[in-house]
């Protein structure tokens, strides 16, 4: 995830091409990205999800 902590090790290049390529999507999930599934699961939407692990991380443990 993209945020002010993680900021300075994505500056290295050679390490943010590494995650980007394990990444289907292509890009680093943000907050933004994070709070989008806290908002679902905590919504009547998600109410018959239970015991399930929502990954929000662009596709890489899909792999």
């Amino acid at each position: 995830v993209k945020t002010n902590l993680t900021h300075k090790r994505l500056e290295n290049r050679e390490f943010l091409n590494f995650v980007l390529g394990k990444i289907p999507i292509g890009k680093l999930a943000t907050p933004e990205d994070v709070a989008a599934a806290v908002v679902y699961l905590a919504s009547d939407e998600a109410k018959m999800v239970n015991c399930a692990v929502l990954s929000v991380d662009g596709g890489w443990t899909a792999w």
